[in-house]
C-alpha cells in the first residue's frame, strides 16, 4: 500500500506547454481501482454535526450539509458545523471551492436568513441545486426536475426511433422490453421524493409515454400494450421503497420521519403516494 502511495508525481499540460513535475502529498490517484475505497478511508474521520438538526450526507465526493429547525436558529446549526468541517479540510488538505458550493433555503417563506458560510465567505442563496440527479428547488415543486426528465426522456426516444419505430423490425415485445427498461426508468428515476408533485408536472410524463406508445403501435391505447399510466407505476415504486425504509442500510433513509399522509397539509409530500392514500 505504501509503495502505491508514494512517490507519485503530477504535472500541468496547456495547450502545447507542460509544467515541471511536482510532488503529490495528498489525496489518491484518480481512476484507479483501489481509488474509490482509499478515498473513502481517508475521508472515514470527517466531522459528524453535534446536534440533531444538522447531517452530512457523502456519495463518492458528492457532499451534502442539510439543517433543519427553525429560521432564526437553522443557519446557527449550519454555521457551527461549516466551521468544523472547514478546519477539518485544511487539516487534511482537502480543497474545496467556495464559489462552487451551492445553498437552497427550502421554504414557503418570503424572507430568508443571510446566508452560511465556508472559510468565512458566504455561499449565497439558489433557487435550486442538482443533487445525485435529483433537481431539488427551493420550494420542491420539482417543476424544474421534471421539465428536465420531461426534455431528457424526449431526446433518448428520438435516438430510439430505428428500433422503436413503426418500421423497425422488432417485435411488440422487444420494443417494450426497451421502453421499460430504458425510457421509463429514466422518467421514474427517484419518483418516491418527487412523485406527489402537481398533476400538471406529471402529466408531462404521461404525454411522453403516450407518444411512445403510439410510436410502437401507430394507436394512442395503452390498455393495449398493458402499460400502466405513470403515475401508477411511480405510486408502485413509492410503496416498495417505504415498505423497506426501516431496513435501509442507509442511516439518512431510515431516518425519513413519519406522518398522517391523510393529513391535507401533507398532500404534497412523499408519503402520500403510498396506494391505501
Amino acid at each position: 500500500m505504501a509503495t502505491y502511495l508514494r512517490g507519485r508525481r503530477f504535472a500541468v499540460r496547456v495547450g502545447s506547454d507542460l509544467s515541471s513535475k511536482r510532488a503529490i502529498d495528498a489525496g489518491v490517484a484518480q481512476g484507479s481501482k483501489i481509488g474509490p475505497i482509499l478515498f473513502n478511508i481517508y475521508v472515514n474521520d470527517i466531522p459528524s454535526p453535534r446536534n440533531c438538526q444538522t447531517r452530512i450526507c457523502l456519495f463518492a465526493d458528492d457532499t451534502a450539509v442539510m439543517s433543519t429547525g427553525e429560521s432564526t436558529k437553522v443557519i446557527d446549526y449550519l454555521n457551527y458545523y461549516l466551521e468544523q468541517l472547514g478546519k477539518w479540510l485544511i487539516m487534511w488538505k482537502i480543497k474545496v471551492n467556495a464559489d462552487k458550493c451551492q445553498a437552497v433555503y427550502f421554504t414557503r417563506l418570503r424572507k430568508v436568513p443571510d446566508p452560511p458560510k465556508l472559510y468565512r465567505r458566504a455561499i449565497k442563496w439558489s433557487k435550486e441545486t442538482k443533487y445525485l440527479g435529483v433537481t431539488l428547488d427551493s420550494r420542491l415543486t420539482y417543476d424544474k426536475h421534471i421539465t428536465n426528465i420531461h426534455k431528457k426522456t424526449r431526446s433518448a426516444k428520438a435516438r430510439l426511433y430505428p428500433l422503436l419505430g413503426r418500421n423497425s423490425k422488432l417485435s411488440l415485445k422487444n420494443k417494450l422490453l426497451l421502453y421499460k427498461n430504458i425510457l421509463r426508468p429514466m422518467m421514474t428515476y427517484a419518483s418516491p421524493v418527487w412523485g406527489a408533485a402537481a398533476n400538471s408536472h406529471i402529466q408531462k410524463l404521461e404525454s411522453t409515454q403516450n407518444l411512445v406508445a403510439r410510436q410502437i403501435t401507430n394507436r394512442y391505447i395503452l390498455k393495449d400494450l398493458r402499460l400502466t399510466p405513470v403515475i401508477s407505476h411511480i405510486k408502485n415504486l413509492a410503496a416498495k421503497f417505504f415498505h423497506n425504509v426501516a431496513n435501509h442500510t442507509n442511516e439518512a433513509v431510515k431516518e425519513i420521519p413519519t406522518y398522517d399522509p391523510s393529513n391535507t397539509k401533507k398532500k404534497k409530500r412523499p408519503r402520500t403516494l403510498l396506494p391505501d392514500n
